[in-house]
């Protein structure tokens, strides 16, 4: 009997390292898109229409509807307080594409439709790190713009919205650090 216990707990072990090794590999194959990496895509002609962009940070938006009846397109509605709040989840890690860029920032999409948030350089510590853009800061929060509508976007994941960042995988910044040719050289009279 006593062997069986030990069997399982060096199983049950086993099984939990692996868990937690697994997604330390996985947060391990993404690089924060930085200004530095956006020049080198640009300077090779890379469309960023054409790269994989994710979220690191579980974002959440809530927008309150009030008592009205209101048709919601985007996210679910739930009753909270006697009052219908409209909340989008954006889980960690999911995959978005720039719709648009205007100078420095970017519009990225995680869902078909006019449902863009703006990614930018950041200031401080994130200085170089597209990191999301707001207005009105409060709390770790801010309010942004999404399905043309006033959302309040707080971090599921993190203390502070501000600290969400875009990420590529690193496959993709590894395919442009390799491109390269190899000359064969050259001989007399051939």
């Amino acid at each position: 009997m006593r062997r069986i216990f030990t069997v399982i707990l060096c199983l049950a072990s086993l099984s939990f390292l692996f868990s937690c090794s697994s997604s330390r590999t996985s947060r391990n194959n993404y690089v924060p898109f930085t200004r530095d990496l956006k020049q080198k895509l640009e300077k090779e002609n890379i469309d960023l229409k054409q790269v994989q962009f994710y979220v690191d940070q579980k974002l959440i938006l809530n927008r309150n509807l009030g008592d009205q009846k209101v048709e919601v397109t985007s996210g679910i509605v739930k009753l909270e307080n006697g009052k219908y709040i409209n909340e989008v989840i954006i889980p960690s890690f999911t995959p978005g594409l720039v719709e648009g860029t205007d100078n420095d920032k970017l519009m990225v999409s995680f869902e078909k439709g006019n449902n863009n948030l703006t990614f930018g350089p950041g200031s401080g510590y994130t200085f170089n790190q597209y990191v999301l853009y707001g207005t009105e800061w409060k709390n770790g929060t801010a309010l942004v713009t999404y399905d043309s509508n006033k959302y309040r976007a707080r971090c599921g994941s993190c203390s502070d919205v501000a600290q969400a960042t875009l990420v590529i995988k690193k496959s993709v910044l590894d395919k442009i650090e390799r491109k390269s040719r190899t000359l064969k050289g050259r001989t007399i009279g051939k």
